[in-house]
């Protein structure tokens, strides 16, 4: 932690040789804002030596204060708790300061990588989910090239619009393992029930489907009721939305609109979904979900005490939550 304040400790004998106000504002740029010392010299007007001297003649005056203080214990409770309040084989808390849900995404994708790849050996199947937890997972996780590895999607991966694949991570992530890419070939949510009964009786779609089953490791993520990729992309219209949110759900997983209890709404958008079911999902022998955000809470919540996982890696905000 940084400390700028007023300095209390200057020596009044060389007070009109300390220009303070100056060297705070050097100091906050600095430390604060994260700026180099050749941005702060051209910002205030001074030469990048004088932004040095004022740096460190304000650490000697106490204008600046540095201390670290570590959160990892607390982390590290946090996790030891939810792995005892839901039953789990992995619980990984990191640090929570995002500003915005994607900010978030990134910080609970990036601690992902090292607890999945040490669960992750060679000749295994990885299933995948997909969004945007998931493909900040899949850019995080450092080039690690593993021998017979296939990463196989959980659910659909065809859209109209090529701009969707921002939120497709099984395509970087089996590059980055050097990994066979299964994709079960059809959208996540069809136009019409039928369309999808149709898609789902194909041969080729059948041996994919059974390859996600037979996954050894499976990593996921989940959507709150508003905050879902599958509505951010446009998937379900608003009309849909608005019924399936009074049919009881409380998010979305696998795709699937959840009610309280974990299982998928009986609705018409669930069937148009192309994917494994959560039920059918449970039988994957490791199950990691990858997850944070308050308006997440309530569908996270579900699935835990369902059973459904056995590891979670968040954030310590949404840890209390849980455990609250």
């Amino acid at each position: 932690m940084v400390s700028i304040s007023n300095s209390d400790v200057r020596e009044s004998s060389d007070q009109q040789d300390w220009p303070e106000q100056l060297a705070v504002r050097i100091a906050w740029c600095y430390y604060v804002l994260g700026m180099t010392q050749q941005e702060i010299a051209a910002r205030v007007g001074v030469n990048r030596t004088r932004v040095i001297r004022l740096l460190a003649e304000a650490r000697r005056r106490g204008v600046v204060s540095i201390s670290i203080n570590s959160k990892l214990t607390e982390n590290v409770e946090l996790g030891e708790a939810l792995a005892e309040r839901y039953r789990l084989d992995l619980a990984e808390v990191t640090l929570a300061y995002a500003t915005d849900e994607d900010e978030l995404s990134r910080i609970v994708g990036a601690a992902a990588c090292e607890p999945v790849l040490r669960r992750l050996k060679n000749g295994m199947t990885l299933g995948l989910g997909w969004g945007v937890t998931l493909k900040e997972f899949a850019d995080a996780v450092p080039e690690t090239p593993m021998r017979d590895v296939s990463v196989v999607a959980l659910l659909g991966s065809l859209t109209r619009r090529s701009s969707i694949n921002a939120f497709e991570a099984t395509t970087q992530l089996a590059g980055k393992l050097r990994a066979e890419c299964l994709y079960l070939p059809g959208p996540i949510v069809c136009d019409t029930a039928e369309s999808r009964d149709i898609l789902f009786q194909q041969p080729l779609l059948q041996d994919i489907y059974k390859r996600a089953m037979q996954s050894e490791l499976a990593v996921v993520s989940i959507g709150g009721l508003n905050s879902a990729t599958i509505r951010r992309v446009d998937f379900v219209n608003e009309e849909d939305f608005a019924s399936v949110r009074s049919a009881g759900a409380i998010g979305n997983f696998l795709g699937y609109y959840i009610g309280r209890d974990a299982e998928v709404i009986d609705h018409p958008v669930n069937r148009r979904v192309i994917g494994l079911r959560p039920r059918e999902f449970a039988k994957i022998k490791q199950r990691i979900m990858i997850s944070g955000g308050e308006n997440k809470v309530t569908a996270l919540r579900a699935v835990l005490e369902q059973g459904l996982l056995t590891g979670l890696v968040t954030d310590q905000n949404t840890a209390r939550a849980l455990l609250d």
